[in-house]
């Protein structure tokens, strides 16, 4: 008598024992197992489950099949698989993958179709649908409505296939039900259900004895490991399930399990071993396993990690409800589940905890983990971190911050040391020599979650964390934050390389401003404080006027000092490969989308404004300053807009040699002005020529340096007092020097005019530029703004109130609002009616006839003079001239 493929053996055995009218007491020993009453324990008497290999080569040789035959017709195929046999009591242990020590489920089909054979499949708690029929299983007799083979059949006995071998009352002695298993009701499914791919997923696995599906693709794990984390997470499915009546069919829901299923859970597995702990152990019903398992499979079947994590945070939120305790301590879900469940279900809880905190357990890689308590990695990543973060790298991850850009470059690098880490912020910015603390740290986190990219910017740091671990880089910058910078580009140096490359050298702020930036550029460190508040407010203008030829000189001035502090082998600058953020949507701008022909053009035009360079190009004045530091614009740009500052110099070295000009300034006496004069360049460029040449400058008192020229006193009164013009351009007439314009006209008893804008000629001059202005704007006019003041009355004049003006002028509510009431203020006149929760703003009668006006004044027509009345509204408003410029300064 052959067994049917898949069969049991005690199946087969009790087939037997029908077919050969014989007791299992009789047939057993002629098998080759041990009678029951030789003194084996009851719990040993399921000689089903494992038999030993004596007992299988027996069987083989009395029914003529191979002892292989019998051993897959045991659980001994499946042990450490699908559940753990333990060698010595010869059980299944109930304590691990769902094993069950006793009773099995079954499919009424196949009963019907095989003549009532057991498949041993049907014994494992994993087993809830048969993928011949396409149904869930059965778990009691229909007859007495318990489980089958709860315990094994009795000796003195004959077994019936198909029927139910339970007593009546629980003892061997009372009469067996018989019931007809076969007519047993189970639940049907279309073949693309859910719940049948879920048990062949399931299948596959324990054959194959690997898990390569969803999260375990990348990484293929043993069947066993697999199984319990479906068995975690398949009880913690249970418990929100089964203490929540509400939870559970929305939990069923959230998961994709069918309704049929839902409706045949209990909501409470009273037959369960641990009750108060459904999924400690199998459930003793199908619908529960297919119905956990599915919410299993929910989270790890999903392919790509981040789906996992957000299907996992929904039954982690679910469980939290019931037991907050169980849903956020994965330690208690089981020693055996896997580093990817693990990683899964902290990432999971991650967003709930702080930002630094999500950096620390790398919360958006695959496997996120608790960081080492070993600081040995975080230490030896501080020696390859600047202070302030690459340019390139910084400018891509963080928006733009403006005033903040110098806090945002070390704070990101300061986060660089804490990803996977358990070093503090403080410590952190310490190791990188900054001052900064953690409070900057907490606000720079702040900013990169407000910008939308959050889980970008984590990836992006940890990306780039990993590759300084793995990467041995060029540049020990532990070592140049304590180099001694205050030899570098002495003043003698910075001399000879602005007459060699033909630019001005400028004051000694120029010289200062220069120095901060190779000493940023080398150091990596922000400008100290103590650096003047000048020198450090305008260093960000140095990419301006930065070129090629003085780059080349700087270059030379950092590669010496590097030599001579032993770093020869170092290269001056270095950043990691931008190809790391590759695919990510980073808050910041690519400089590599910019078109550097273009930027060049522009900052070499009439504007030479980053800002301005970055409007047009669409990018952050940062990205501007960063590519003109790293690719200077040409000099030939400039001449092409006619601004040619070095082409002067060079002019003049060919237009009077080093004898010519010692002859004509020495022996002739010139002053350099007359100089200047002679050859069409400016004094400064002669001041410029004789420092090149060596030439020493007289002092301004020796004999010589100025000529005496008679100055007629009425004509210098009229000139200085009448005409208002200036004392430079006064001496630039007589030729001699402004000082000593300004000591003649002291010494003519004439007031001099005070500094500052006062004396500016636009000042000096705004009576005559007033006539031209109609005679009702002219006390409107006096102040610097008064033009852009008026401009805006105009502008908003048609809106329904200032609010609206204000968002469509593009311009803040506060700065319109003080305008209009400044205009109002210098007129003497109310122009306008405020807005009222039910009344729109409208202009007052002077407030139209100054608003006509403005129009006609814009217009170049002579003002107008007419009486506005509600039907004879005044001109609708002409184009507003307010630029960026002159938005900005009211503001």
């Amino acid at each position: 008598m052959a067994p049917v493929p898949g069969e049991a053996l005690d199946s087969w055995v009790e087939a037997i024992a029908h077919r050969t009218d014989t007791y299992l007491n009789d047939l057993l020993p002629a098998l080759g197992f041990l009678p029951r009453h030789e003194g084996l324990s009851p719990a040993r008497w399921d000689w089903s489950g494992m038999p030993t290999d004596l007992e299988l080569e027996s069987i083989a040789s009395a029914t003529g099949i191979t002892a292989g035959q019998v051993h897959r017709m045991t659980l001994r195929p499946y042990d450490q698989r699908a559940l753990v046999l333990n060698p010595h009591s010869r059980r299944v242990d109930q304590r691990l993958l769902w094993g069950r020590a006793r009773g099995s489920r079954y499919c009424p089909v196949c009963l019907s179709e095989s003549g009532g054979r057991w498949q041993v499949s049907w014994r494992l708690g994993w087993s809830f649908a048969c993928l011949v029929h396409n149904r869930l299983l059965a778990d009691d007799c229909p007859g007495c409505l318990r489980p089958q083979h709860m315990r094994p059949h009795s000796g003195y006995g004959i077994p019936i296939p198909g029927r139910c071998a339970n007593t009546t009352r629980g003892s061997d002695k009372h009469p067996r039900c018989h019931h007809d298993l076969t007519s047993a009701p189970s639940l049907p499914f279309p073949a693309e259900s859910p719940v049948l791919q879920a048990q062949h997923l399931l299948a596959t696995c324990i054959d194959t004895g690997r898990a390569e599906f969803g999260i375990y693709a990348a990484d293929p794990q043993p069947a066993r490991v697999a199984l319990a984390d479906i068995r975690a997470l398949a009880a913690r499915f249970l418990m929100a399930a089964s203490r929540a009546a509400d939870l559970m069919s929305d939990t069923c829901l959230t998961h994709g399990i069918p309704a049929e299923v839902v409706t045949r859970m209990p909501t409470r597995e009273h037959t369960s071993r641990f009750p108060d702990r459904p999924g400690a152990s199998a459930p003793p019903g199908a619908p529960s396993t297919a119905a956990a398992v599915l919410a299993a499979l929910n989270i790890l079947n999903q392919p790509a990690f981040a789906e996992a994590r957000q299907r996992m945070r929904s039954l982690v939120e679910a469980v939290s409800r019931v037991s907050p305790q169980a849903a956020l301590t994965v330690s208690t879900w089981g020693a055996d589940i896997s580093p990817l469940l693990k990683s899964v279900h902290l990432a999971a809880g991650l967003h709930r905890r702080p930002l630094s905190e999500q950096l620390r357990h790398r919360a958006v890689t695959s496997t996120p983990r608790k960081p080492p308590a070993d600081a040995g990695r975080a230490t030896q990543r501080a020696r390859k971190i600047p202070t302030l973060a690459w340019p390139g790298w910084w400018l891509r991850i963080a928006p733009a911050q403006g005033a903040f850009d110098t806090i945002m470059r070390q704070a990101l690098s300061a986060m660089l040391l804490i990803v996977g880490s358990r070093m503090d912020k403080k410590a952190a910015f310490t190791s990188l020599g900054s001052h900064l603390n953690s409070s900057h740290m907490s606000r720079m986190l702040r900013v990169l979650e407000k910008s939308g990219h959050w889980d970008a910017v984590q990836e992006a740091l940890t990306r780039v964390s990993d590759y300084l671990d793995n990467t041995d880089i060029p540049i020990a910058y532990h070592r140049r934050r304590h180099l001694d910078y205050h030899q570098l580009l002495p003043d003698e140096q910075w001399h000879s390389i602005c007459r060699t490359v033909g630019i001005s050298a400028g004051k000694q702020r120029r010289a200062g401003i220069v120095r901060a930036v190779l000493v940023e550029r080398l150091s990596a460190q922000p400008t100290p404080n103590t650096t003047p508040r000048t020198v450090r407010d305008h260093k960000v203008k140095f990419p301006v006027w930065h070129t090629p030829a003085l780059a080349e000189a700087l270059d030379d001035v950092a590669r010496a000092f590097l030599n001579r502090h032993h770093l020869a082998h170092e290269p001056l600058t270095w950043q990691p490969p931008t190809t790391l953020l590759d695919g990510l949507d980073l808050p910041g701008c690519d400089p590599h989308t910019v078109d550097l022909a273009r930027l060049h053009q522009l900052i070499r035009g009439p504007s030479q404004s980053p800002t301005a360079a970055a409007q047009k190009l669409d990018t952050t004045p940062e990205v501007v300053r960063y590519l003109l530091a790293l690719h200077p614009a040409p000099t030939t740009q400039r001449a092409a807009h006619g601004w040619r500052p070095n082409a002067a110099l060079r002019y003049a070295r060919e237009a009077l040699p080093p004898d010519d000009l010692a002859r004509l300034y020495t022996v002739r006496q010139r002053t350099l002005q007359q100089i200047g004069d002679q050859i069409g360049v400016s004094a400064r460029v002669i001041t410029n020529l004789a420092d090149e040449y060596g030439i020493p400058l007289r002092r301004p008192r020796e004999p010589g340096h100025n000529r005496t020229v008679h100055i007629d006193r009425e004509w210098l009164q009229e000139q200085y007092l009448v005409r208002q013009r200036s004392a430079t351009d006064l001496a630039a007439e007589l030729g001699i020097g402004a000082s000593t314009l300004l000591k003649r006209i002291k010494e003519a008893g004439i007031q001099t005019r005070t500094r500052g804008g006062g004396s500016h000629q636009r000042v000096l001059h705004r009576d005559t530029e007033l006539q031209h202005i109609p005679s009702q704007l002219r006390p409107a006019l006096t102040g610097r703004l008064g033009r852009t003041r008026l401009e805006l009355f105009a502008a908003a004049a048609p809106y329904g109130s200032l609010a609206k003006a204000a968002k469509a002028l593009d311009i803040v509510d506060a700065t319109l609002r003080t305008a209009i009431r400044q205009v109002e203020a210098d007129l003497g006149l109310h122009l306008i009616e405020r807005a009222t929760p039910t009344t729109p703003m409208q202009l007052t009668g002077p407030g139209r006839r100054i608003l006509a006006v403005i129009h006609a004044w814009q217009r170049g027509e002579e003002a107008p003079t007419p009486a506005f009345s509600a039907t004879n509204p005044p001109p609708p408003a002409g184009p507003t001239l307010l630029t960026t410029s002159k938005r900005d300064d009211l503001e």
